[in-house]
């Protein structure tokens, strides 16, 4: 029997039989093997591991992981057999071990002995007590728990002898053996490991059905060793996975998975608010775009010790403030890169860089003093230097370092007879002190980038060029959606026709253009017990009035709108500054301002079938993580904050903020921001120009050209609705904005493509990237000059290439995607281009494809590589579709009504 043949055989059997509908079909999968992890430490990160198809956990140390988090993943339990287990019988053990696991939803079990002898060794030792008590043990376990499917350790005669009742075999330390007890790693014999290899191989030819898994151990964070060590059992025809000897880290086999979390490190105050850090102000947006999620910390209030490379794409430090504990900041500084996690560095270091230091940084330290009258001259810069603003120094800029002979320099200057590197990347990461990092305008009280964000971040943190998951865009169509705050729902209207502003937003905006919207109001401005209770009849059935339409969703915002969240954290104390209206009796309660106006809202305004879905922050917008944790447990999202506002002709990336910011470790921590700023900033506190709002398109252009880095969110209050001025303002917006190739959304669309982007998994393997992600992201970018290889990928449904790269739109939740060049000869595969709508069920049957697409505003899909004379069907009944002039064919077809509004089911049926 050939390798390969085996090989093939394991991969149907194991999909269709093993992991049944979980797991990639092998033909669909391009006859990958499935891929085993094996994890052992505490807080699993479970949006890595979920890249792999079983996944070996500790259940003392990690809960059994949510299958609707993680579908396409199996996860097994480890149990720990010990020496006074097996004097015991093993249906007592069963019931004390299994039975509390299996009532806990687990189904998959790894039996492993507490010690036992390595796996090469047990082919030549003889049927032991404990083989017999295993041998037991599975078939109580199948007698009794109908559907458990068993992996197990070592054990060659129990893998021989009950084969039959295993899921899957694991062997220990073939090519590298590790002797435990003492710590080390041992030489293998080439004799022995020749014939133990033999041996598995008979194995495997007896039993074709069942994967044999080569668990082996390397150094923690050797990865070159690791993938050595991978490709030679790979090679042997085994199912590789290496990690370390704990297995608290995060190991690769034939697939490697690539870590998306970076942490930013802070100097902050003691106590103060994360978002106040320049970090999180500054590196928020090019993180995002370069497809990282972000974790913030402040220096001056510990620093974590789980930052590793499995983990962590590299650690990014911008410090704004004095490290109190430099020397600590040091030693953590210096651990990070003995760890092989890249660092960059903004601005400043934060410690002073002693001759030793220096040394495991490659950088050498130039003894300070100028003569005087000495002048600073640029010798020479990186072409990613003058980026937004060309670097303006002085002598007093001058930091005394240069590289050594593993560095590229990227701004080096002259003061004297010294030069220096201003700017530079090194083995471990890189730097861009002051000024080269940034340059402060002061006339525009704004920052400017002097460095390229995103070609230093690439360069300085090696990051692979991997498909990016993207929250702007589905289908190639730039996402667009709109938000409205309650504030001013009583104000009336100061023109002739309306009473109020907001029966004039009723009929000028909610109901003229019939596209997803997200309305909220504040409880205390509308509501019985606020501060206009005599208004609240009229104005609760203005309220009514707009919830009933098909195309709003509803939000609350918050009962009193506090001015500022963290002023209203109980930490702080109780400050009334924090409410924007006093209303009489009231004393500020996290629960009333959310769940609780949350329910007045359901059960008072929302039409039968509707309910709040959005929590939009108020005042400064800026939560506190137990005001986040509140909107959580109230089953909405959360939006707002941020301050993307960049205008011409000054605007700045510094302007743009990232998608949200993590202020905790779950999505119950999560703030989303606002997409773009509403009209209060951009007619000056609403002082006027009162049309101020147009000003928005300018951002919307900015954050499109020359590339997408947001969505559009036209954002603003029922008081637009008092002004003409400012309600011809939003008309405008609205008319431009929908002349624009866009996808109209609801805001909770948006919301929960950003969530699922935190959790998405990338891996690599065999030259393929290999993605999964959650129910709503679709979307994810190549760079440029790469499309996707039709042909040999898997749930990809088309593909759009832009100046900024190539979209890549998913059928579904999870793909394979092979790569081509952009110039490279066409499959000439039927494709979707673009899109304005959701495309769900797409199958492909030769030149044959068909889908369901569902769009709430003049929806249409774009095909290329689609004859003219092909046959076209929306439910069933034959259309025309039209050219757009670029050799694509366009079919439109009726939008849906709601957020639950029917699809159409599209068919291109085409001669092969």
């Amino acid at each position: 029997m050939s390798l390969a043949w085996r090989w093939g055989l394991w991969v149907c059997l194991w999909a269709s039989s093993i992991l049944g509908e979980n797991v990639i079909a092998a033909e669909e999968a391009g006859g990958f093997p499935p891929n085993v992890a094996f994890y052992r430490g505490a807080d699993a990160p479970l949006d890595l591991l979920q890249a792999f198809d079983e996944v070996i956990i500790d259940p003392a140390t990690s809960a059994m992981p949510s299958p609707e988090r993680y579908p396409h993943t199996r996860w097994a339990a480890r149990l720990e057999i010990t020496q006074k287990d097996y004097q015991t019988t093993p249906a007592a053990w069963l019931e004390k071990t299994l039975t509390p696991l299996w009532e806990k939803g687990f189904r998959d079990f790894y039996l492993a002995d507490e010690a036992g002898l390595p796996s090469m060794e047990q082919f030549y030792s003889t049927v032991s007590a404990e083989d017999h008590w295993l041998s037991l043990a599975l078939t109580e376990i199948q007698g009794k728990f109908k559907g458990a499917r068993i992996f197990l350790r070592n054990h060659p005669s129990v893998a021989e002898a009950s084969s039959n009742l295993l899921t899957g075999w694991v062997v220990e330390s073939i090519f590298q053996p590790y002797d435990a007890l003492q710590g080390w790693f041992l030489t293998v014999d080439q004799g022995r490991l020749n014939e133990t290899l033999s041996q598995l191989h008979q194995w495997q030819e007896k039993h074709p059905q069942i994967p044999l898994i080569d668990l082996e151990f390397a150094q923690k964070y050797d990865r070159q060793a690791q993938r050595s060590l991978a490709q030679k059992s790979a090679q042997a025809g085994l199912i590789p996975y290496v990690t370390s000897p704990e297995q608290g880290f995060v190991g690769l086999g034939k697939l490697e998975v690539m870590p998306r979390k970076i942490l930013v490190v802070q100097s902050l105050d003691p106590g103060a608010a994360i978002e106040e850090g320049t970090g999180s102000k500054i590196l928020s947006l090019p993180m995002d775009y370069l497809g990282y999620d972000v974790r913030y910390v402040n220096v001056n209030e510990g620093l974590p010790e789980d930052i590793t490379p499995d983990r962590y794409a590299g650690i990014a430090v911008f410090l704004n403030k004095d490290v109190i504990d430099q020397d600590q900041w040091r030693l953590w500084f210096l651990n990070e890169i003995h760890r092989k996690v890249p660092v960059v560095v903004f601005d400043r270091f934060g410690f002073d860089i002693d001759f030793e230091t220096a040394r495991l940084l490659d950088l050498k330290v130039l003894p300070g003093g100028y003569l005087p009258g000495a002048t600073v001259k640029i010798l020479h810069t990186a072409p990613m230097i003058g980026f937004e603003h060309a670097p303006q120094v002085e002598i007093q800029d001058a930091v005394g370092l240069a590289i050594g002979p593993s560095g590229k320099s990227l701004a080096q200057i002259q003061v004297g007879d010294k030069i220096m590197d201003m700017a530079a990347t090194l083995p471990w990461g890189g730097y861009a002190l002051a000024p080269f990092s940034l340059e402060y305008v002061g006339e525009l009280n704004r920052d400017y980038w002097v460095i390229d964000p995103l070609k230093f971040l690439r360069q300085a943190l090696s990051l692979p060029a991997m498909p990016v998951p993207d929250t702007t865009s589905e289908n190639g169509r730039r996402l667009f959606f709109v938000q409205v705050d309650g504030d001013g729902f009583p104000s009336r209207a100061e023109f002739p026709g309306y009473d109020y502003g907001a029966e004039a937003l009723y009929d000028q905006i909610f109901k003229k253009y019939p596209i997803p919207m997200t309305v909220s109001v504040v409880e205390g401005e509308i509501g019985p017990t606020g501060k206009y209770s005599a208004l609240s009849p009229i104005l609760e059935s203005i309220a009514r009035k707009i919830f009933a339409l098909p195309n709003i969703e509803i939000g609350s915002h918050t009962y009193s709108h506090p001015l500022d969240w963290i002023l209203a954290d109980p930490r702080y104390g109780q400050q009334k500054e924090q409410l924007s209206m006093q209303i009489p009796g009231y004393t500020f309660d996290l629960k009333r301002e959310i769940e609780v106006s949350i329910d007045y809202i359901n059960g008072r305004l929302a039409p039968p079938g509707k309910k709040v879905r959005v929590l939009q922050w108020s005042g400064a917008a800026n939560p506190t993580a137990a005001a986040l944790e509140e909107a959580w447990k109230a089953g909405v999202y959360n939006i707002n904050g941020g301050d993307t506002l960049p205008v011409k002709p000054d605007g700045s990336w510094t302007d743009i903020s990232g998608a949200g910011i993590a202020k905790g470790k779950g999505d119950q921590d999560y703030q989303i921001y606002a997409a773009e700023m509403n009209e209060n900033i951009y007619t000056n506190d609403w002082t006027r120009p009162f049309y101020g709002m147009v000003r928005v398109l300018e951002t919307y252009e900015i954050t499109e050209f020359p590339l997408r880095i947001k969505p559009v969110d036209i954002y603003f209050h029922f008081y637009s609705g008092t002004k003409l001025a400012s309600l011809k303002a939003l008309q405008n917006v609205y008319e431009v904005t929908l002349k624009q190739p866009v996808f109209p959304v609801y805001t909770s669309d948006f919301i929960q493509k950003v969530l699922d982007a935190r959790h998405a998994s990338v891996a690599m393997q065999e030259g393929q990237w290999r993605i999964r992600t959650g129910r709503s992201l679709r979307e994810f970018r190549l760079p440029v000059g790469e499309v996707p290889d039709l042909t040999h990928s898997h749930g990809v449904i088309g593909y759009l290439s832009v100046p900024g790269g190539t979209y890549v739109h998913l059928g579904d939740d999870q793909a394979r995607v092979s790569l081509l060049p952009v110039d490279h000869p066409a499959d000439r595969l039927p494709y979707v281009s673009a899109a304005t709508a959701y495309i769900t069920h797409f199958e492909r049957q030769g030149r044959t494809i068909r889908f369901d697409a569902r769009g709430y505003y003049q929806p249409y899909v774009l095909l290329s590589h689609v004859d003219p004379a092909c046959r076209f069907t929306v439910d069933g009944g034959e259309v025309r579709p039209t050219e757009d002039g670029r050799g694509r064919l366009k079919i439109s077809f009726p939008p849906s009504v709601g957020e639950q509004g029917s699809g159409h089911g599209i068919e291109v049926r085409c001669h092969d």
